[in-house]
């Protein structure tokens, strides 16, 4: 894939590129209990701002619960697609991407 990316590092250690396809949210570098606030309040901003950009989160557990609280949380419900996969070198991605009505 060749994309225009850039790419940002803040003080907690999360990694945040940008490519033409969307956003890449890196928090293998972050504390476990900032994680999830930086992801929902990602996906929330995305929804305010009514971007069609997909998501890309890089973490190194597997991601199950993510997508059970996008379902439940009543700002996001329905609102979402959720995969995820491990990739060979043993990190987890996950994609969220905007469901189009």
């Amino acid at each position: 894939m060749t994309a225009t990316m850039r790419s940002s590092s803040d003080a907690e250690g999360a990694r945040v590129s940008s490519t033409s396809q969307g956003i890449v949210l890196d928090v293998r570098g972050c504390t476990p209990d900032i994680r999830r606030p930086l992801l929902f309040c990602i996906i929330d901003k995305l929804l305010e701002v009514d971007a069609p950009d997909s998501l890309l989160v890089v973490m190194d557990h597997e991601p199950t619960g993510i997508g059970y609280q996008i379902d439940l949380r009543k700002e996001t419900r329905g609102k979402f697609e959720y995969f995820y996969d491990q990739r060979l070198d043993g990190a987890w991605v996950a994609l969220i991407r905007r469901k189009i009505f």
